[in-house]
């Protein structure tokens, strides 16, 4: 048999595995009924997944029709979990919620979900509600999308509200796997390589079976990647796209733009005049609200604490969250100037600042990790994938708010998910820096 043949044969033996897996998962829905169950099935996901990466990444050469088992794949899976409800996260009814009032005339920014006025709209599920008291935390673009979600929710059965949201969640989640191959081609790296983000159970997890909008900046992101290694200045209006989907993309636009600029030849006016003119015509329908475009974002970076680690570590020791904010504050700030100054490529940045600010952030959900998922197509990192099977763990904080409606992680837990992942860094950077010795 060619070795051609045996390597896709064992890449299809690996997808069926990997769909096996979600197929177990999706027969312990709900899954925070089932927890312990849920948490054991996705990592044997992880597993399959694991060594299906390995296997992409040995290969010398890649065999024809390799690309094609992979989104094929991915496709399939993403199938598997798109028709359940979510059950790990109340996210999706925020959605729903911020969508519905949009449609009866509403600014999202200006109403919260406990307005007395607004009662009618409230979910069923409205007493689990995140952030009650705040106005969206999300950005225009993500809004505008809800609006047309809403509306094509409402055509739909009741049996199936909220499928168009979690439609739209993977929807731009299949478009970001699109765009990871025509970026590995670009760089004429194997595009069978996207397996890495098509196949990984994090990513199905969260946006086909909980349907979260993270995958919406992630695909602008990934453009502006795109059309950065095409040297064009529209990359400043995917990146705008970006930012004001999530704020969190906006921290990369000092590195895009020097980028940007030195290829387009000191043009950079042009990238820059495209980002501010985008940024503009997104805010104009929420105007309204003014500086209230930002409340909603700082309420929750105040008062949110959720599965810290170094800002847990640091807070312990000085006893003092300001403190924390600080240094991770100085952290996130001291890496953007450095790449920017560097000069370095967008994609290597993004996933370097990225993976950075979760670790020094006040509250990492798991979902938040599908951010940095892209780039380990192009950077693989052990560790990293390693933590999109161990954050796991940090919903075991679901036992007990299902049970008494308390919110508390368990430390040993905690560091369960971290220790093998920061050990694995070490270990990683320890043998980069390591110089063999000559002996004489």
């Amino acid at each position: 048999m060619p070795d051609r043949l045996k390597q896709l044969l064992a890449l299809g033996l690996l997808a069926a595995l990997l769909e096996a897996a979600l197929l177990a998962l999706r027969g312990l829905h709900p899954w925070d009924v089932n927890l312990v169950e849920a948490v054991a099935v996705s990592w044997a996901a992880a597993g399959v997944y694991f060594v299906a990466v390995w296997l992409v990444f040995s290969w010398r050469e890649t065999p024809r029709g390799a690309l094609l088992v992979v989104l094929v794949a991915a496709a399939i899976f993403r199938l598997t979990l798109l028709p359940l409800p979510p059950s790990l996260s109340d996210d999706l009814h925020r959605y729903q919620w911020e969508g519905e009032i949009q449609r009866v005339g509403h600014n999202p920014y200006r109403a919260t979900p406990a307005d007395p006025e607004l009662v009618r709209f409230r979910p069923p599920v409205y007493e689990r509600l995140p952030g009650r008291e705040l106005p969206t935390a999300y950005g225009p673009v993500i809004e505008l999308l809800f609006r047309l979600a809403a509306r094509a929710d409402g055509l739909l059965a009741p049996a199936s509200a909220g499928l168009a949201f979690k439609l739209l969640s993977v929807l731009f989640d299949f478009g970001s796997l699109l765009l990871l191959v025509w970026l590995l081609r670009l760089r004429d790296e194997p595009p069978a390589r996207a397996l890495v983000y098509a196949w990984c159970p994090l990513v199905v997890l969260e946006f086909a079976g909980s349907g979260h909008n993270d995958s919406i900046p992630i695909f602008f992101l990934l453009l502006a990647c795109a059309l950065t290694l095409r040297a064009s200045a529209a990359s400043g209006a995917a990146l705008a796209a970006a930012a004001m989907s999530k704020w969190l993309a906006g921290l990369l636009v000092p590195i895009f733009f020097r980028r940007s600029s030195a290829q387009l030849r000191g043009a950079g006016w042009k990238w820059l005049s495209l980002f501010v003119v985008t940024v503009v015509l997104l805010c104009l329908p929420y105007a309204a609200a003014g500086s209230g475009l930002f409340a909603g974002l700082l309420g929750y970076a105040a008062g949110w604490r959720n599965n810290a680690s170094l800002f847990a570590l640091v807070a312990g020791v000085t006893g003092s969250d300001a403190a924390a904010h600080g240094i991770s504050l100085a952290i996130g700030g001291g890496l953007v100037l450095g790449l920017t100054m560097r000069g370095t490529e967008p994609l290597r940045a993004a996933l370097l600042l990225l993976a950075t600010l979760l670790l020094v952030s006040p509250s990492v959900f798991p979902w938040y990790l599908t951010w940095f998922v892209p780039f380990l197509c192009f950077f693989p990192s052990p560790a990293l994938l390693l933590w999109t099977s161990t954050v796991l763990l940090s919903y075991h904080v679901l036992l007990e708010f299902s049970a008494l409606g308390i919110w508390r992680y368990d430390p040993e837990l905690v560091a369960l998910e971290y220790l093998p992942v920061y050990g694995l860094l070490l270990w990683t950077a320890w043998r980069a820096s390591a110089v063999p010795t000559i002996s004489r």
